[in-house]
């Protein structure tokens, strides 16, 4: 018969202490290291550098943003399991403001008029080079009016331009940011008054909160890696981000929870019933992945129009790119889809730190696959050997640690579990049958 448990933080050690004080320096160390051996290891190349660089953040933002989903979702269902996973949701969540400093570098090679990253902010982006006739048609169209573009340029110039890219930018970290924001400082706040009332404030906010998540991740998703080729769309593109993102986020709230026990925190709060239960969400968001990932490839494939094609021929027809593509379909979603198969599995803590980090390796190996590709789309020089692939992992290294900086600063001595949270009891006395 199973004993019910009162609604009290039994855990010895609930925060950080003065561990992030000694993890902050570390971290930005290897950070910097990371990101600098990125850009060695491109041979001073600034644009294979802002390529790598793009991919290691997307990496890391998707987490933050798939976390600030998980703690919006949790208040508008009424979830009561979650939440002594929740604060950890919530920190991660809060990330995302200061990652717009990080997001800096890239935003100013958009700002300054370069197109080392995004093709769309010079003119003559919807001309293939390569040959001299098309190499004079761009070289003509430098520093041209809008009105004497090509008319798909000049159709595309109303939202693809760097101002209102800009504004978008800021916009979307304003918005996920002031979310994580109220999200964390209430419940904070409950963890002083015990004040019910603060829960159905945040569950009230959850569901506008939700419509303005959905509508900033999917433009942002547009923005910030769809447009690297502004020739080619897919409305399926962004649920296909948040899948990945979503995934990514049950991942690392999943390790930093099995971390924190593993150190002698928050041990008695988080129990084998919590993660079983985001191993059941893993696995269906690997499933859900894997069917979003062949619903975009089956509705191009079916139509067969070129304006759609070329983005998945470059994928998995050309060389390199083929072998890349199959990695991440058996890694993505075979692989994890038989990790967490059995309760037995997901019941077992050493297969689900396993899975955890392998689905957040291919996730990275994911975002790679939608980046990269673009950098020279006309010349396939893709290859797994040589520098190209070290250049990449030094800069997710790098990326990281530097994440891991910011999430510590973030957290200080904070409680890493809500302490008077209406709902702890059901938390404290959850069993999955």
């Amino acid at each position: 018969m199973h004993n019910t448990r009162p609604a009290k933080i039994t855990s010895p050690i609930t925060s950080l202490n003065e561990g992030y004080l000694r993890t902050i320096p570390v971290a930005l160390i290897v950070g910097a290291i990371g990101i600098g051996a990125s850009f060695f290891l491109g041979g001073g190349s600034m644009e294979s550098f802002m390529f790598n660089y793009l991919v290691s953040f997307c990496y890391v933002l998707s987490i933050s943003l798939g976390c600030l989903f998980f703690v919006t979702i949790m208040h508008l269902t009424r979830a009561g399991w979650s939440a002594t996973v929740r604060r950890i949701a919530e920190l991660y969540a809060m990330v995302s403001l200061p990652l717009l400093i990080l997001f800096l570098p890239i935003l100013m090679t958009v700002i300054s008029g370069s197109d080392v990253i995004y093709s769309w902010n010079v003119p003559g982006f919807t001309i293939h080079g390569g040959t001299p006739e098309a190499d004079a048609q761009i070289a003509a169209l430098a520093g041209s009016a809008v009105s004497e573009r090509p008319p798909l340029e000049q159709l595309k110039a109303a939202f693809l331009n760097k101002g209102f890219f800009t504004a978008r930018i800021i916009a979307y970290f304003l918005i996920w940011g002031g979310m994580a924001w109220f999200f964390l400082s209430n419940s904070l706040k409950q963890d002083q008054t015990g004040e019910k009332a603060l829960t159905a404030k945040m569950q009230a906010f959850s569901a506008p909160f939700m419509i303005l998540f959905a509508a900033s991740i999917t433009f942002a998703s547009f923005d910030l890696e769809m447009s690297l080729s502004p020739l080619w769309f897919s409305t399926m593109f962004p649920v296909y981000f948040f899948a990945g993102s979503f995934l990514a986020a049950l991942s690392t709230i999943m390790l930093t929870a099995l971390w924190l026990q593993r150190t002698g925190r928050v041990t008695d709060e988080i129990t084998t019933e919590h993660y079983h239960d985001l191993g059941k969400l893993m696995q269906g968001f690997v499933i859900f992945w894997g069917y979003i990932a062949f619903s975009q490839f089956l509705l191009i494939w079916y139509a067969n129009i070129p304006e759609e094609t070329f983005w998945y021929d470059l994928r998995i027809n050309q060389a390199g790119w083929k072998g890349f593509s199959l990695i991440l379909l058996v890694g993505h979603l075979f692989i994890p889809f038989f990790l967490l198969m059995g309760r037995g599995l997901r019941r077992n803590k050493t297969i689900l730190t396993i899975s955890a980090i392998f689905i957040l390796v291919m996730h990275w190996v994911d975002h790679y696959w939608i980046i990269m590709p673009q950098m020279d789309p006309h010349h396939n020089t893709f290859t797994l050997s040589g520098t190209g692939i070290l250049q990449g992992l030094a800069g997710m290294v790098g990326m990281i640690a530097v994440y891991i900086a910011l999430f510590c600063l973030i957290t200080r001595n904070r409680p890493l579990v809500p302490l008077k949270d209406p709902r702890l009891g059901e938390a404290l006395n959850h069993e999955v049958h």
